[in-house]
């Protein structure tokens, strides 16, 4: 009995700090300025995939070209165009140094 409550406070600790150490949570920037670096990004990333096109406000200047890129890109294409655009759980998942969800929806 010793040896299994032994062995289970081994793997307790074990689970303990494999899991405190894999989400490392990112608490120095607040939660504007980790808005205006997702924008950031995201308009790097979609400057490169459509252009200029990308946002409501920037398709009216150039009508006739943003229409036919915006044609040749997929559904899941809907940037991060202002701040209303992000959500609180994409700010913690930028918190958490979870960025995917930049690349899935800014990029091709």
């Amino acid at each position: 009995m010793a040896r299994f409550l032994l062995c289970a406070s081994i793997l307790a600790n074990l689970f303990f700090l494999s899991s405190a150490g894999a989400q490392q949570i990112n608490t120095s920037m607040s939660d504007k300025q980790i808005v205006a670096n997702i924008l950031k990004e995201c308009r790097e990333l979609y400057v490169k995939a459509a252009g200029n096109c990308a946002c409501a406000d920037e398709r009216t200047r150039n009508s006739p070209h943003c229409e036919k890129v915006l044609k040749d890109l997929p559904e899941s294409f809907k940037p991060f165009c202002n701040r209303k655009d992000v959500s609180l759980r994409e700010v913690s998942q930028y918190r958490m140094q979870n960025e995917g969800f930049i690349d899935r929806r800014c990029s091709k």
